[in-house]
């Protein structure tokens, strides 16, 4: 289901954060399995070419870190790519833009 925002799980730990992303890879298609999920996991979205990239899969994201780089993923959701952070924290800022994943959601 396309949301057109960015898909945000939120955990404070970073193991779980990344589990919580490769779930939500796998529910998205782009896996079948936790291993395979962990081969199209980056650690930051930093680690991919934004320009290019058909897909954001990254585990660990501070979406007040950069603003250059937030509205970039925010421009690739609205365009229909899969943007997929994990962040530690959610700021009530960043909530009308995110899709966002709780701990037991997944």
């Amino acid at each position: 289901m396309k949301h057109n925002k960015i898909i945000v799980c939120v955990c404070s730990d970073d193991h779980e954060r990344r589990q919580m992303v490769q779930r939500v890879a796998i529910k998205l298609g782009f896996a079948l399995t936790m291993s395979d999920a962990n081969k199209v996991v980056r650690h930051t979205p930093r680690d991919f070419d934004l320009s290019e990239a058909y897909f954001i899969i990254a585990a660990s994201y501070n979406l007040n870190e950069s603003p250059h780089t937030t509205h970039q993923l925010y421009r690739l959701a609205i365009q229909g790519v899969a943007v997929v952070v994990g962040v530690k924290r959610l700021q009530p800022l960043f909530e009308p833009m995110c899709y966002v994943y709780y701990q037991g959601d997944l």
